[in-house]
């Protein structure tokens, strides 16, 4: 089992969301697995929550 950094990208129809986490898997495609299931579970579960970065530039 390795550690993996992994970045997902969801695009949706007025923009962009990114997912950033680590998890120990035993393959890249396990690692993305289980990135998702992190973030199923972070969605689902959040009663509150707010972005704590942001980066604004003028069209």
């Amino acid at each position: 089992m390795a550690k993996y950094h992994v970045t997902l990208k969801a695009s949706l129809s007025d923009g962009d969301l990114y997912w950033v986490t680590d998890v120990t898997a035993e393959s890249e495609d396990s690692a993305m697995d289980a990135a998702e299931v992190l973030f199923t579970q972070q969605i689902s579960n959040a009663t509150e929550w707010a972005f704590s970065e942001a980066d604004v530039e003028r069209l």
